[in-house]
C-alpha cells in the first residue's frame, strides 16, 4: 500500500527546520516587543480583518499595555512551504496554510530537503478582545484568525452592523485610530522636549555658575590690574625722579670737570712760572759767585 505525505508530518518537518520565532527578512515597519511563540497553531494562521479583509498570515507578536488594556501587536506576511525533490525541482507543497496537491503525489523520500519562505508584509495592533476565535485558533480548530478592529459584529442592542455602515465605520475608525497615533506621536515629542528643556536649563544653570566663576575671577584680575598699574605709575615717577637726579649728576660733573679744568691750567701756569724762577735764582746764585772771586 502506498502512502503520501501527511499534513502532520510537514509541520514537524516546519517546527524541525524553521523555528516558528525565527525572523526571516525584516518587517515593514518597527513591531512590538516580540515574544516567544506560545501556541504552535497561531503560526500561519490566515488573519481576516472583519471590514477590512484578508490581510496575510500570522508570523509572531508582542503584547503591550495602553490605558490599562491588553494589546496585541501583530507581524503578518505570506508563509509558504517549498519542497525540494531528489532531482532538484522546487515545488509548493503548503500555501495558506494549505497543502497543495502535490503533497498527495509525492512520498516524502522523493523530497531532500524542505525551504520556508516567509515574507512579512505589515504589522497591525488590536485588543486581544476584539480576537473573536482566538482559543479556537489556539487549538487548531479554526485555521482563520478572525479580528473585529473596527467592532463591527458588535453592537450596543445586539444587532449586526449595517451593511451599508461597514465602510463608513471602518473609515472613521482608521482616522481615529491615526489621530491617536498622531497624539501618541505628539506626547513622545512633547515628552523629548521636556527631556531636552530639562538638560538645557541643567546646562545653562552650569553656564551661569561659570559666568558667576568668571566674573569673580574678572572682579580679581580687575583689581590686580589696577594695583599694577599703580605700581607702573609709582616706578614712572621714581625713575622721573631718578632722571632728574642723573641730569643734576650729569650737570654737577661737568662743572666739575670744568674746575678742574681751570684748575689745571691754574697748575701748569704756576709750574711754569715756579721753572721760570727757580732759572732766576739759579742765575742770581751764579753772578753772587762770580763777584766774591
Amino acid at each position: 500500500m502506498s502512502w503520501y505525505i501527511r499534513p502532520e508530518e510537514i509541520v514537524a518537518e516546519i517546527r524541525k527546520l524553521y523555528p516558528t520565532e525565527k525572523v526571516i527578512g525584516p518587517p515593514e515597519r518597527p513591531v512590538a516587543p516580540r515574544v516567544s511563540l506560545a501556541n504552535e497553531y497561531l503560526y500561519g494562521a490566515v488573519i481576516y480583518v472583519y471590514g477590512e479583509g484578508v490581510k496575510g498570515q500570522y508570523l509572531r507578536h508582542g503584547y503591550f499595555e495602553r490605558e490599562g488594556r491588553r494589546y496585541w501587536a501583530i507581524e503578518y506576511g505570506w508563509v509558504t512551504l517549498y519542497g525540494v525533490t531528489q532531482d532538484g525541482k522546487v515545488l509548493p507543497l503548503v500555501v495558506l496554510g494549505i497543502p497543495t496537491r502535490l503533497v498527495f503525489e509525492y512520498k516524502p523520500r522523493d523530497f531532500r530537503s524542505f525551504k520556508l519562505e516567509e515574507v512579512p508584509l505589515g504589522y497591525l495592533e488590536c485588543l486581544e478582545s476584539q480576537i473573536i476565535n482566538l482559543e479556537r485558533v489556539m487549538r487548531g480548530e479554526d485555521p482563520i484568525m478572525i479580528i473585529d478592529k473596527y467592532d463591527l459584529l458588535r453592537t450596543s442592542d445586539g444587532r449586526p452592523t449595517p451593511a451599508e455602515m461597514i465602510d463608513r465605520i471602518v473609515e472613521m475608525r482608521q482616522i481615529i485610530e491615526t489621530q491617536q497615533r498622531a497624539i501618541w506621536e505628539y506626547e513622545k515629542t512633547i515628552s523629548d522636549y521636556k527631556a531636552n528643556i530639562a538638560m538645557l536649563q541643567s546646562r545653562v544653570a552650569k553656564l551661569l555658575e561659570l559666568l558667576r566663576s568668571y566674573e569673580e575671577r574678572n572682579i580679581k584680575l580687575a583689581s590686580e590690574v589696577t594695583a599694577v598699574q599703580q605700581e607702573l605709575i609709582r616706578l614712572r615717577e621714581e625713575v622721573l625722579v631718578k632722571v632728574t637726579e642723573t641730569e643734576a649728576l650729569e650737570e654737577t660733573r661737568k662743572r666739575l670737570r670744568d674746575v678742574i679744568d681751570r684748575i689745571s691750567d691754574m697748575l701748569k701756569d704756576l709750574m711754569e712760572w715756579v721753572s721760570s724762577l727757580q732759572k732766576a735764582v739759579e742765575l742770581r746764585k751764579e753772578e753772587v759767585k762770580g763777584g766774591k772771586k
